[in-house]
């Protein structure tokens, strides 16, 4: 009976010691969490007051970006003033800029024979850019810069066209080169209708079209279409080769 006393109430104080120690374990766990509760809502707070803060910075900010256009758009009007030119025609001559610059980056990408049938405008543009260059508007430095950068890449174009484009014929073996076969060429004309500008613009070299030989360096005119006496000249031959079989 003693024994058995003993065990029961050994196995009583396991059961109260195990019970404690999950209730301290509980305990514990529970404070822990409140403590990280604690934590995070005092986080929470700190960052709305940093929101409010950012607020209040923004507004002071925005404030003075306020001031400082206005500020800005009084002494542009002063100096619009002072030129004798409007708002108006500053925004015109931006946008005017805008469209060269854009136009201009398109011709720059083009290759010196595709260049050959935009001369006028090109020409047009240089005439432009040199009555921009005189208006007063170019007194104000970021547009007079944009102005002289444009009228320096016009020029670049314009000297592109000013080289004579010229082409070294060869065999007929190997390169098939006779005037249409040249004049079709995508970087001469891409057109073999066009050989008689060639023949024309060679009439030094060349006596008969038909007949061109190796190694002739040939000048090859501008312009995507036939002159009149490029046209006349071409009905001369195609008549002379009509009635040539029958009169022999």
């Amino acid at each position: 009976m003693k024994t058995t006393a003993m065990i029961l109430i050994l196995t009583a104080f396991a059961l109260l010691v195990g019970a404690a120690s999950s209730i301290a374990q509980e305990k514990m766990g529970r404070d822990e969490w409140q403590s990280e509760m604690r934590n995070a809502s005092n986080r929470i707070t700190s960052l709305h007051k940093e929101g409010r803060d950012l607020d209040s910075q923004k507004i002071v900010l925005q404030s003075q970006l306020t001031k400082l256009d206005a500020d800005v758009k009084t002494c542009e009007d002063a100096l619009y003033a002072m030129l004798g030119v409007t708002r108006a025609d500053v925004q015109a001559f931006d946008k005017d800029l805008n469209d060269m610059e854009k136009r201009v980056g398109e011709l720059q990408r083009m290759t010196d024979a595709e260049l050959v049938g935009y001369k006028d405008e090109i020409n047009r543009m240089n005439e432009r850019l040199k009555e921009m260059a005189a208006s007063k508007i170019a007194l104000i430095p970021r547009y007079g810069d944009r102005v002289h950068s444009l009228q320096d890449k016009v020029a670049a174009l314009m000297k592109s066209l000013s080289k004579e484009k010229t082409y070294t014929v060869g065999t007929w073996s190997r390169d098939r080169d006779c005037l249409w076969n040249i004049a079709r060429k995508k970087d001469i004309y891409d057109n073999a209708w066009m050989w008689p500008k060639i023949w024309q613009g060679n009439r030094d070299l060349i006596k008969d079209p038909d007949i061109i030989k190796p190694h002739w360096v040939l000048k090859i005119p501008e312009g995507k279409e036939l002159s009149r006496d490029e046209k006349s000249a071409a009905n001369r031959y195609y008549r002379k080769k009509a009635t040539g079989p029958a009169s022999q």
